[in-house]
């Protein structure tokens, strides 16, 4: 910060007061302007699905996608590559972004008949060959000879439970692994086949995910209207594949299709909502639907995290583009902080924050308001945790009590109020304030309080 923004500023935090032994006669409140600023905050937002960053990329991301086959991973029976899902976890860390995972058993786009692996056919698990693909790029790679197993056979649901129980044991908790889908079933396990399971096969398949997975967040692909309030009244979130196409977009919530899952549209308040384009945008574009209405329908519906498969968008698109990026998930902005001006060593400085979430969606890490002080050397003296959680914070205004506890031997002067998002298990960065003041380090100066000498 420049000396003449620095002077601005503590113009504008600075009033006069005077105290009468220890009532205060004045306070100090500040305003704040939100900012347009487009950036990535852990698990939400925008998703990338390369294995590698991008040197430019075009929008923040905070998490990775990384979709598999089975046979990638478990080439063969109980010896797992499970360097193929660390190399890119190790790729995306110094970019801060987790990883998010979908296993395929099934994959229309796979390079050779086999998705799930040799053995498990070779074990004697049934299967059904078909063929998918051609010149619509949305319906599968090479049109080629493919098998998908039955998923009803006893021997598919015993060796992919187990190796569900495996990836658990590796992966779940892992503070670099974001969510997994539950997969697994259909093609590109995104539960739609022509060769259907029972409904009581299918529902197993997710507590196969449940078991397997009991701190990493799961979310259940909404093709399944059947088993999704099985999936919903056990936790996980969901996603959408196919925004874009109209059809998606009407069989949705409210629609018929959808009728026998309850609370569909307030499940967003407590767990993960992604969404991913139907194809790129010059594809959208040769069907005649609208990207705009695209858009609309993801922040209607209150997105965490959208998949990075839109391909090339034109310049004047963009805007949409940084619009829903920018909205997607919860964004914070602190409106206004009033505390008294002066207080003294040893007593307690009362603040009241008003907070915004100006996105879409919900915070769904732990991440907790902390409040400090700080001398002119930018040194926190104090630091304490403000009453709430900020995963309560849906979209719309939210006021915050708070109280920090000063030292009686804290040295008399001026100190900086600051506050901070952050995150205490360290899983995360601290979380970007859509708000225009001086920060640093995820800190957020918000005003300046004098303090006197104790009593």
């Amino acid at each position: 910060m420049n000396l003449l923004r620095c002077a601005a500023f503590v113009l504008l935090t600075s009033l006069t007061c005077q105290a009468v032994g220890n009532s205060v006669t004045n306070l100090v409140r500040r305003d704040f302007r939100e900012v347009d600023t487009l950036f990535a905050n852990a698990g939400q937002g925008w998703m990338s699905q390369a294995r590698r960053p991008p040197e430019q990329p075009r929008l923040p991301y905070s998490v990775a996608y990384l979709r598999f086959n089975w046979v990638d991973v478990e080439p063969e029976e109980g010896r797992y590559n499970w360097a193929f899902i660390d190399d890119v976890i190790a790729a995306w860390k110094p970019r801060g972004a987790t990883v998010a995972l979908r296993v395929m058993t099934c994959n229309a786009h796979s390079a050779g008949y086999y998705t799930s692996p040799k053995w498990l056919f070779d074990a004697g698990c049934k299967g059904h060959e078909y063929l998918r693909g051609g010149d619509d790029p949305t319906s599968g790679g090479r049109r080629i000879p493919r098998i998908e197993p039955d998923y009803a056979d006893p021997i598919y649901l015993a060796k992919h439970g187990a190796f569900l129980e495996a990836l658990g044991e590796r992966y779940d908790g892992h503070p670099a692994i974001e969510f997994l889908d539950i997969g697994s079933y259909g093609i590109w396990g995104e539960w739609h086949t022509p060769n259907p399971a029972p409904v009581e096969v299918r529902k197993q398949i997710v507590d196969l995910y449940l078991t397997a997975f009991r701190r990493t967040p799961l979310v259940f692909m909404s093709d399944d209207a059947e088993v999704l309030p099985y999936a919903l009244s056990r936790g996980t979130g969901f996603r959408r594949d196919g925004v874009g196409s109209p059809w998606h977009e009407q069989n949705w919530i409210g629609s018929k299709k959808y009728a026998g899952v309850p609370d569909m549209g307030e499940v967003w308040k407590r767990a993960l909502v992604v969404f991913e384009w139907f194809g790129d945008y010059d594809y959208l574009r040769s069907r005649g639907w609208s990207f705009d209405a695209a858009v609309e329908f993801m922040l209607r519906n209150h997105v965490t995290l959208i998949n990075d498969n839109i391909g090339r968008v034109p310049p004047e698109a963009m805007p949409q583009l940084e619009r829903l990026a920018r909205l997607a998930g919860a964004r914070f902005a602190l409106r206004a902080a009033e505390h008294p001006a002066v207080t003294r060593a040893g007593a307690a400085l009362s603040l009241h924050l008003t907070w915004a979430n100006v996105g879409v969606g919900r915070l769904h890490r732990p991440y907790r308001l902390i409040a400090a002080l700080a001398n002119d050397q930018g040194e926190r003296i104090v630091e304490q945790e403000c009453p709430g959680d900020p995963r309560d914070w849906l979209p719309g205004t939210h006021e915050v009590n708070a109280t920090l506890s000063l030292p009686a031997n804290l040295k008399p002067g001026a100190y900086a109020v600051q506050v901070s998002l952050r995150d205490p298990a360290r899983r995360g960065p601290p979380w970007k304030l859509t708000m225009e003041a001086p920060e640093q380090d995820g800190w957020y100066a918000v005003s300046r309080v004098t303090v006197a000498p104790a009593r």
